[in-house]
């Protein structure tokens, strides 16, 4: 799994895994403990995630193809689904608590 950096709305850049494959995008968080402040796992394509049997709640982001973002979840417990909606084509999954506030139509950018 590849690591890059990315920064949403021109604010701090933070850490980002890459889940490339199909394998990688269907495993996810799944089996992880946690993961640390200020690192993502991005999903693409996807918009719809599940936390059935993950052991943590997460927060997410979804970003459309223009990499704008169009939703955002706050505390996803396990055991819950989440759709990002018709125009969502990429998911960033973090580790609930740590996420700063971040608008609706805010620019992802990948560093």
């Amino acid at each position: 799994m590849k690591t890059k950096e990315i920064r949403i709305g021109g604010g701090e850049a933070w850490q980002c895994l890459v889940a490339e494959t199909t394998r990688e995008r269907t495993r996810g968080l799944l089996g992880r403990e946690g993961l640390e402040s200020g690192v993502f796992m991005r999903l693409s394509p996807c918009n719809m995630i599940h936390t059935f049997g993950m052991r943590f709640a997460i927060d997410l982001v979804f970003v459309d193809k223009r990499n704008r973002v169009v939703k955002v979840i706050r505390d996803l417990r396990p055991g819950r689904m989440a759709w990002g909606g018709w125009m969502a084509r990429t998911t960033l999954e973090a580790q609930s608590g740590w996420m700063p506030e971040i608008p609706i139509g805010s620019l992802l950018e990948t560093l």
